[in-house]
């Protein structure tokens, strides 16, 4: 009986293999598909492709049939002409032979991936034992994922990975963008309590991953009970972390689509209804929100600018801007914004943030960005601004400016910085390096606030950093 039952349980076991392997066989041939799906579209036999092309059609075949990709030595040469001959063969569709070759060299990209990540035996799961093999699994993954998905890689985790993977991790996303990444996504759970140890860590790394990117999208939610360490990488990979302690570390991923699915929806029954610590939004939601009037509205203001300093424009100054702005939506934003800063910012508590060198430049340029949206300011308009200002500082002896020296050297990963606005509700970051900018980061989390004022009030505690008197500041003019 045992046997019986034993040998039953392997035929279960083999009958699992193959479908999981019948299955992988067909996730991992996309090219082939799509050249079916192309080839019926254009009403063409692969003898009439091999002739087209004039290529030999056992290679097609092959290429059809999942078996072989076109060599890379002279792939873009034949997916070109390939798409080519699809191109002048649609009838009833307008094809652009341009869109078609993308989509082949597309799903050339997806097949290799997946030959690349082959995983042994059933194909759906493999495991690591170090750290060391883990961050390779993730370093290769990360590359190849933005190769494949238009230069962007996309993450969600249930855990901090920013504090549980630590430097390891964070220098794999700081190389992304020299490899092409020009979009990078991540979603992850923290819990809160233990965040305020590693305050700096922390705003270090999200600030440097915020600005490293042409565009970058963090999203936290609060942590709402122990879950499993899992990490889903462009919706298709699965990562679950199953043990860490010191030297001892064991992993399982995954490239089967059945498993990574399932983690999908696992993964989305986490973030939905979560508690937001951390999220990503518009310029436009931004102002639809009053989110930024309400920010210079607040009594407490801790500003750092690493461009010109879009506060404080005096009420002549902005109703220029309005006039000259072509939209009455923008132009009714900046009447508001102007009685915002005389009514309440000019007489709140104020620490505002500048590199020296961010002052000058702004009075040399009048390059100014207000509520996002570019403006190139006249010498005058400059001086009474500046001027401006100073009287602020004359007559509210709660504003204060300080300056950073960047000419040293310890100044240099600061100056790539996204510029922090934060108030008594939210600490707002703003990717300045990037004009205009696409999005900017808000929580309106109460231990994210903290966490950022903090790490505020040490940055004007630097032995770089000096307070203004309002006769220096003039002195810049």
């Amino acid at each position: 009986m045992a046997d019986i039952a034993a040998n039953y349980d392997k035929r279960q076991q083999q009958r699992q293999v193959k479908k999981l392997t019948d299955k992988r066989k067909t996730e991992s041939k996309k090219f082939g598909e799509e050249l079916r799906k192309l080839m019926h579209l254009a009403g063409l036999k692969e003898r009439e492709l091999a002739n087209f092309i004039n290529y030999d059609i056992t290679s097609i075949s092959k290429w059809v049939n999942g078996a072989k990709l076109p060599s890379k030595r002279n792939r873009s040469e034949i997916i070109y002409a390939l798409a080519e001959c699809f191109a002048q063969n649609m009838k009833d569709v307008s094809a652009d032979a341009a869109e078609i070759a993308e989509e082949l060299l597309n799903a050339c990209r997806k097949d290799e991936l997946f030959k690349e990540m082959e995983i042994q035996g059933t194909y759906s799961l493999s495991f690591v034992d170090s750290r060391k093999d883990f961050f390779d699994v993730l370093e290769k993954l990360f590359r190849q994922v933005s190769a494949l998905d238009d230069h962007t890689v996309e993450i969600a985790a249930s855990f901090n990975v920013l504090e549980h993977l630590g430097h390891r991790f964070y220098e794999l996303i700081q190389k992304l963008p020299s490899v092409g990444t020009k979009r990078f996504s991540m979603k992850m759970c923290m819990n809160m309590p233990e965040q305020e140890v590693e305050n700096k860590l922390y705003c270090d790394m999200l600030l440097n991953i915020v600005a490293g990117y042409e565009r970058a999208e963090i999203s936290i939610v609060a942590a709402k009970e122990q879950t499993p360490w899992i990490i889903v990488v462009n919706g298709f990979f699965y990562i679950q972390i199953l043990y860490q302690k010191e030297d001892d570390f064991a992993a399982c991923f995954s490239t089967d689509p059945e498993v990574a699915s399932m983690f999908r929806r696992i993964g989305r029954e986490i973030f939905e209804n979560a508690e937001q610590v951390l999220s990503y939004a518009s310029p436009e939601n931004l102002r639809k929100t009053n989110v930024q009037l309400d920010s210079y509205s607040c009594r407490r203001q801790r500003l750092f600018f690493n461009e010109a300093p879009a506060m404080l424009l005096p009420e002549n100054v902005m109703e220029e801007l309005a006039k000259q702005s072509e939209s009455k939506d923008y132009s009714d934003y900046l009447r508001k914004l102007k009685k915002v800063f005389s009514s309440y910012t000019y007489n709140a508590r104020v620490d505002l943030l500048l590199f020296s060198s961010v002052i000058s430049e702004y009075i040399a340029t009048g390059e100014l960005s207000l509520g996002n949206v570019p403006h190139h300011l006249t010498e005058k308009q400059v001086k009474d601004h500046i001027n401006y200002i100073s009287r602020c500082m004359e007559e509210n002896h709660g504003f204060k400016v300080y300056v950073l020296r960047d000419t040293v050297n310890e100044s240099e990963n600061l100056r790539m910085f996204p510029s922090i606005f934060i108030d008594t509700m939210a600490v707002t970051l703003e990717n300045s390096r990037r004009k205009p900018n696409e999005n900017y980061h808000i929580s309106m989390y109460p231990q994210i606030i903290r966490v950022f004022e903090k790490y505020f009030d040490a940055m004007i505690q630097r032995p770089d950093c000096y307070e203004l008197t309002p006769e220096e500041l003039r002195r810049y003019l």
